[in-house]
């Protein structure tokens, strides 16, 4: 497996409507194939929020960045997107365990 984190650089009182953008491509996102998981994270009292995806290899990540939905998800994130910086973190999954501790 394949993680990546695009951690955002978003002055707090832009974070809502970066959530918002944000929560229109969970949908789209269960539709590219090889992405297994996709997560917007945020906290509190910082100025990042956090574009998370697992995938099943690097060659789907790598597939979709050069993709025509890519590039129509990200036509206009420049004219739109109130970050002020960002900076892509990629992972290969070493160790992996998922509980359900209702």
């Amino acid at each position: 497996m394949y993680v990546v984190m695009n951690v955002l650089q978003v002055p707090k009182a832009m974070q809502g409507r970066m959530t918002e953008m944000f929560g229109k491509s969970a949908e789209r996102m269960k539709e590219v194939p090889g992405c297994l998981e996709f997560q917007f994270l945020g906290g509190q009292d910082i100025d990042k929020q956090v574009v998370y995806t697992k995938w099943d290899s690097e060659q789907s990540f790598r597939a979709w960045t050069e993709s025509d939905s890519f590039r129509r998800a990200h036509a206009h994130s420049n004219e739109n997107n109130p970050a002020t910086g960002s900076q892509l973190e990629i992972y290969e999954v070493l160790h992996s365990a998922v509980y359900d501790n209702k």
